[in-house]
């Protein structure tokens, strides 16, 4: 009885045993992927990295050719005999009155609308009745 009784546990034990290597195995595996994931994320965010430089050396390079055109349009024109470049003239803003009335109109608007505002929530308040109401 005691053989079978170790027995028994013996194989209890082996099987035990198997099964925790066999979630050990399952566990290396399930982090290799999760390394491989990870890997997989940094080399995704690597490239998107690397594209978003390209972007900007590109629209950087778009930039200084576009200012190399003005810079050279700027330079034939000052060469032109006879006629030194002038830019072109400033526009002028038709006048407007005193700014101080119009932020005076704004605020007068704003305190108007702030009252509006304060009524239509008083006005609800008052529509709810109190539990004590009830």
């Amino acid at each position: 009885m005691k053989r079978l009784l170790a027995g028994t546990v013996a194989a209890g034990l082996a099987l035990a045993a198997s099964a925790a290597s066999a979630q050990t195995d399952a566990g290396l595996a399930d982090a290799g992927l999760a390394q491989e994931r990870a890997a997989a994320r940094m080399k995704i965010e690597a490239l998107r990295q690397q594209q978003m430089e390209q972007a900007q050396q590109a629209q950087a390079a778009r930039d200084r050719a576009a200012a190399a055109q003005t810079l050279r349009s700027l330079q034939a024109q000052a060469s032109a005999p006879g006629q030194p470049y002038r830019p072109p003239p400033a526009e002028v803003l038709p006048e407007r009155g005193d700014p101080s009335a119009g932020l005076s109109l704004r605020l007068d608007e704003l305190d108007r609308l702030t009252d509006a505002r304060l009524a239509r929530s008083n006005e609800v308040l008052r529509a709810i009745k109190p539990a004590s109401d009830r």
